[in-house]
């Protein structure tokens, strides 16, 4: 063989071999590819059916025997319509006759402020001892509000501001305990009673929130029961049975 053959031939077996070299890195990255989607399905498979288990199923109650009931002190209120009430928080100066305070607040807050209003206030080197107030001033200035408080009896004499909660109610509405609701994955659920110690959620939609009290627009009637204490065993009962 002649020296030119000899290089026609080695350049013929290095092509040979880039081509066998390249089919190979193809085969391996397409089944690469296959185990990736493979792997990825497969995960969709078991996400998609961890969501199904732990779905709202209202057609599915969950049972709670009488000793579980006492022992969680497992209680049940009516869905009726009452007043809710939002507390204003703030806190001011009291004056040297330590019966008057004044203290300011946003304007949005002092918006729900009215003379007359109940008024708790409270002593910072005294937390247990609590006085009763009256709203007795509002006045709007630009962004935000004074409000004047007059306490029931003579406050402390160390003490030269008082922290205030001023109780006001936002109106009437059908309504539920703040702890009967229990959130989900952006819904709001409430748990009825069946009968036989047994208990079906129910999905609601609220309005206002009060410091005790929700606001429900859709879901419940006047008249129904809902569990208050004892709803989030119940809900985990729920979840639980769903796998």
């Amino acid at each position: 063989m002649t020296e030119h053959e000899h290089e026609l031939s080695t350049a013929g077996a290095q092509k040979r071999e880039r081509r066998v070299c390249h089919s190979i890195q193809v085969n391996v990255g397409v089944r690469a590819a296959v185990i990736v989607l493979l792997v990825l399905a497969s995960g969709s498979v078991r996400a998609q059916s961890v969501r199904d288990h732990t779905r709202l199923t209202p057609t599915r109650s969950t049972g709670v025997t009488e000793a579980q009931a006492t022992e969680l002190t497992l209680t049940l209120t009516d869905a009726s319509v009452r007043p809710i009430q939002t507390w204003v928080r703030t806190a001011g100066a009291i004056d040297s006759a330590r019966r008057t305070v004044t203290a300011w607040v946003p304007a949005a807050e002092g918006a729900l402020v009215r003379i007359g209003q109940r008024v708790r206030a409270f002593s910072p080197e005294s937390r247990s001892s609590m006085y009763q107030a009256r709203i007795t001033q509002v006045q709007q200035e630009g962004d935000r509000a004074r409000v004047t408080a007059v306490l029931a009896g003579q406050g402390r004499q160390e003490s030269t501001h008082y922290v205030l909660e001023v109780v006001t109610e936002l109106g009437e509405f059908l309504s539920v305990p703040n702890e009967a609701i229990i959130e989900t994955e952006g819904t709001r659920v409430v748990y009825v009673p069946q009968g036989q110690g047994r208990y079906v959620p129910r999905e609601i939609r609220v309005g206002v929130q009060g410091e005790l009290f929700t606001q429900v627009l859709e879901g419940l009637r006047p008249g129904e029961q809902v569990v208050t204490f004892g709803s989030f065993f119940i809900d985990a009962e729920h979840q639980l049975k769903g796998f």
